[in-house]
């Protein structure tokens, strides 16, 4: 895909926000991260004092006034490649997400684990960070529960780091009960909360997390622990600081369970390692 041929930034996320429910539905507890402003942001005065009330800019998801993690400088100087890595916020299709981990399969081909609601397999991948590349993957499965594999192509340079996430380990311990966990994703940033129960594959946890987080990591300290998946119960997702603490759970699939999924199916994805 050529830079003319991707959408412009601002008519990709309309698109994306549109389609809102659909980005962010959990398999198993069959709710969606409800954000009724999803289709539109709030107008006038009232969009103003949420801007005024809410966390500093940048807000990259319209109709959410937390903090998005910006691009990189690393991100930058890496052009005309592009640098893939944990919390990079990606279009799939139309749909916008947010990447959990990237790494290389024990085939050698580098690649990147995002929710799987966010794109049926032949989905375009493209950086929301550096859109201008045009499209630099392509989703070639979903898998069990609720994640997709992407298959970078030779644009993409992988890093374990990006941002403020810094990823040194996959799996491992589940976190005991309200232990702290945290996610960085692009609409609602990052933030951290206890962790509630296990519900099948899914960690429940009070993560603050809305429209485009899905995929984001779910980590502790340096572990990769799962990946956002969707909102809990018919609470609202969080947009404004303003709530508190007043916004649905969430739902995330838990590394160990993908891990397992990745290496029964094979192929692309298996044998997954950190970049």
């Amino acid at each position: 895909m050529t830079a003319s041929l991707v959408p412009t930034r601002t008519t990709r996320r309309f698109a994306a926000l549109i389609a809102g429910a659909a980005l962010a539905i959990s398999a198993t507890f069959g709710a969606t991260f409800n954000a009724p402003e999803a289709s539109a942001a709030p107008a006038g005065s009232a969009d103003a004092f949420l801007k005024a009330t809410g966390q500093p800019g940048p807000h990259r998801i319209p109709g959410h006034y937390f903090t998005s993690p910006g691009i990189p400088q690393a991100q930058r100087a890496a052009a005309p490649n592009v640098l893939a890595g944990p919390s990079m916020p990606i279009y799939v299709g139309n749909n916008i997400c947010t990447l959990a981990v990237v790494g290389y399969d024990k085939a050698g081909n580098k690649v990147g684990i995002t929710a799987g609601h966010c794109g049926k397999p032949g989905a375009p991948v493209t950086s929301m960070d550096s859109e201008r590349a045009g499209q630099i993957g392509t989703v070639v499965r979903n898998g069990y529960p609720d994640y997709a594999v992407i298959k970078f192509n030779n644009k993409v340079r992988l890093t374990r780091s990006y941002n403020n996430v810094h990823l040194n380990a996959l799996g491992g311990p589940t976190p005991g009960s309200l232990q702290q966990m945290c996610k960085t994703g692009v609409a609602t940033g990052t933030s951290c909360g206890p962790m509630l129960a296990i519900s099948g594959p899914f960690l429940v946890s009070h993560l603050c997390g809305s429209v485009g987080d899905s995929g984001a990591p779910i980590y502790v300290g340096n572990r990769l622990i799962g990946i956002i998946n969707g909102g809990v119960a018919n609470l609202p997702s969080c947009t404004t600081p303003l709530q508190g603490p007043f916004h649905a759970p969430t739902a995330g699939a838990a590394w160990n369970v993908i891990a397992a999924d990745l290496n029964a199916a094979g192929g692309v994805g298996a044998g997954f390692r950190l970049a």
